[in-house]
């Protein structure tokens, strides 16, 4: 994945830290890296470790368990720092100008590079550091989600915009977050659906001082609203879901959180200010839906990317008329509420109606033995297709596959009963923690 962004994108640098050298992947990443360089054409490769920034003796004590590494034909990053020009750069057009190459989650195919300018990445921590109140509030947000994540890239940004502060942790384990969370005094919690559904299952819920927290955000996947009640009982904080996507720089809609009796369980929220939502016929994009009307969510805005590098055709089936397509089904209700239905590509055709896998996984969360859950098409010899789930338990607890089917039967549509349920250990999810429902559905 590394090597084809790098092929993708053709930096000139690398800037590469040295810590994790030890894990055998990471080690043949290097060795692999170093002997394709020249076909990458890349020129400078700078490194540099962690240890290099932390304080006092805390440094000391790093220094002698993590050993720096050095590496042939590599600059060290404090030589950059120590050599660095004073000259003053010549100022570029903001709104042109590529800040940053994100690249896509890649959760339908290959990932594609999204051109964000600085003018998207500024008003988009503007916007969310207004809406969150961060400038009123001494706020220490944890993130766990990797950087590389637009969600992860965004939440530590509007930290230092705001003058707060960002504990970071390199992965998300149950008993470490909610340690960290009572020790830190958290008040900011991101994270997605996976991870909130962990900590409530973890037996340290219960004991955990989580009082410090005030607000716990949600995006990159379905929110059921079991999970939601199920947390904020736990936690005694809300838990709040948003909406955005790589392509426009982070979050678009969000529910309120300046008054929590505004926030709508179930929504993604209100469009974020300077930020126009709609939903649009799936078939016919130049026609608006209905209010409730089921359609293809459409954005437009400050926050839109640019288009997507080196790839002309993949930005104009996107963008149309500055509105760019989501291929996310939702609706909007009497109030403005937005609402995520599915991914378009998802949507499963039973005897002729249309199915959103959400509807299915939504009602297997309510299932007190359900940890995870997910639903996917699958084909019939005579092509047709059925519903099938795939499903992980709560530790300690089980069901039968005639039981979770009764209990889907007794809240859905005859049509989206699945016909089939499959237990696993662990669902396949993407590196942020997202469940990928396409990885479930190809490996049948």
């Amino acid at each position: 994945e590394i090597e084809s962004q790098l092929l993708d994108a053709k930096p000139r640098v690398v800037i590469a830290c040295t810590d994790l050298i030890k894990k055998p992947i990471i080690r043949d990443l290097y060795q692999g890296f170093h002997e394709n360089r020249g076909n990458l054409n890349i020129e400078k490769v700078i490194t540099t470790s962690v240890t290099e920034f932390l304080p006092g003796i805390k440094k000391r004590l790093a220094f002698v368990k993590v050993k720096k590494r050095k590496f042939n034909d590599t600059i060290d990053f404090m030589e950059v720092l120590n050599s660095g020009d004073t000259t003053r750069p010549e100022s570029t057009s903001i709104s042109e100008d590529v800040a940053a190459l994100q690249y896509t989650g890649g959760t339908t195919g290959k990932s594609k590079g999204a051109m964000l300018t600085h003018k998207n990445i500024i008003t988009e921590v503007e916007m969310v550091c207004e809406w969150v109140r961060l400038r009123e509030k001494n706020d220490t947000a944890l993130i766990v989600l990797p950087l590389f994540h637009i969600f992860g890239f965004i939440g530590q940004m509007i930290m230092m915009r705001s003058g707060g502060k960002v504990v970071l942790l390199p992965s998300f384990e149950e008993k470490q977050v909610l340690k960290t969370i009572e020790k830190s005094k958290i008040t900011i919690f991101p994270g997605v659906t996976t991870m909130f559904t962990r900590l409530i299952d973890h037996p340290n819920m219960k004991k955990s001082e989580l009082s410090s927290l005030r607000i716990s955000f949600a995006a990159a996947m379905a929110l059921p609203d079991a999970v939601v009640k199920q947390f904020v009982e736990k936690s005694k904080s809300p838990l709040v879901e948003l909406y955005g996507l790589s392509e426009t720089t982070g979050a678009v809609t969000f529910n309120p959180v300046h008054d929590m009796n505004l926030a709508k369980v179930g929504s993604i929220g209100v469009p974020l200010p300077m930020c126009d939502v709609a939903i649009v016929n799936s078939e016919n994009h130049n026609e608006f839906c209905k209010v409730n009307e089921i359609g293809e969510i459409a954005i437009k805005g400050p926050i839109v990317m640019k288009g997507y590098w080196e790839n002309k055709k993949a930005t104009d089936d996107m963008i149309k008329n500055d509105w760019l397509l989501t291929g996310d089904i939702g609706k909007m209700d009497e109030e403005g509420y937005f609402y995520i239905i599915d991914r378009k590509k998802d949507m499963i055709k039973v005897a002729g109606f249309n199915v959103y896998p959400r509807d299915v996984e939504d009602v297997l969360y309510e299932n007190e033995n359900v940890l995870e859950a997910a639903a996917v098409g699958m084909k019939n010899k005579d092509l047709s297709e059925y519903i099938k789930a795939f499903v992980v338990f709560k530790e300690g607890k089980t069901s039968s596959e005639e039981e979770l089917i009764e209990f889907c039967r007794t809240k859905l549509t005859g049509y989206k009963v699945p016909k089939e349920i499959e237990f696993r250990d662990e669902l396949p999810k993407s590196l942020i923690g997202k469940i990928l429902r396409r990885e479930l559905k190809n490996n049948q």
